[in-house]
């Protein structure tokens, strides 16, 4: 019981509350700006880039890795897009509802869950779907192609 109602505080605390000795009310310092800042950038760049540039250029002739790519960085942007508010409110906000640690950590358990999900289809799907892609590329090379220029039918 002392130690739920310990973590129930700690989660749900904000940064002034923690941070106060006694009288003196100060905002506990955030010592993972620079890091969860920088990681949050860099993922949205990555994210856009793909987007702009990386599907013309690396994944053009692969669906499959276009397909797994198009899937997994969207949510990987979502992901890094709300971790930014989250981290404004833990530095500019102090004293309200979204700078309360709680925050950070559903976003890191998302990130988390965004991570699990695709190791899981990289090492159980992924490799069924190859397999799948590969047998139809091997089927089709035996199928005839159609003539592509028009043929007009003879005339009467």
């Amino acid at each position: 019981m002392f130690m739920g109602t310990n973590l129930f505080r700690w989660l749900f605390e904000d940064p002034i509350m923690a941070g106060s000795n006694g009288n003196l009310p100060a905002a506990e310092t955030f010592h993972f700006l620079w890091p969860w800042l920088i990681f949050c950038l860099a993922g949205l760049l990555i994210t856009f880039y793909y987007s702009v540039e990386g599907r013309k250029r690396f994944v053009r002739t692969k669906p499959l890795l276009k397909y797994m790519y198009d899937r997994y960085l969207g949510w990987f942007a979502v992901i890094c897009f709300i971790g930014l508010p989250l981290i404004g409110a833990r530095v500019l906000l102090d004293g309200y509802f979204f700078s309360w640690r709680i925050w950070r950590y559903l976003w890191l358990l998302s990130l988390l869950v965004w991570a699990v999900t695709w190791i899981v289809y990289l090492v159980r799907k992924y490799p069924a779907e190859r397999a799948n892609y590969e047998a139809y590329q091997r089927r089709q090379q035996y199928i005839p192609k159609g003539n592509k220029r028009k043929v007009r039918p003879a005339s009467r």
